[in-house]
């Protein structure tokens, strides 16, 4: 089983959920001692294929344009 921490963990949820997505079981560590397992919730009767598909769904997910349009600096003022 693979260790990553929780910093690791922090800084680059997106990715280390498309591992655990793709079926991969992780040992979360803090200060080197393991602090939590990370597993997919349905490790059931996926394909190869599949899980490819869901790591790479996972991946490309990005919160650059939220509710259907690019962020603007004057989104953040009241009109």
């Amino acid at each position: 089983m693979v260790a990553v921490s929780s910093r690791e963990l922090i800084h680059n949820f997106s990715a280390i959920a498309a591992r655990v997505a793709a079926g991969e079981e992780l040992t979360v560590t803090r200060h080197g001692k393991p602090l939590l397992k990370l597993a997919p919730l349905d490790a059931g009767e996926r394909t190869e294929e599949e899980r490819r598909m869901l790591a790479k769904k996972a991946l490309s997910f990005r919160m650059t344009q939220p509710y259907g349009k690019a962020f603007e600096r004057s989104d953040a003022y009241d009109t």
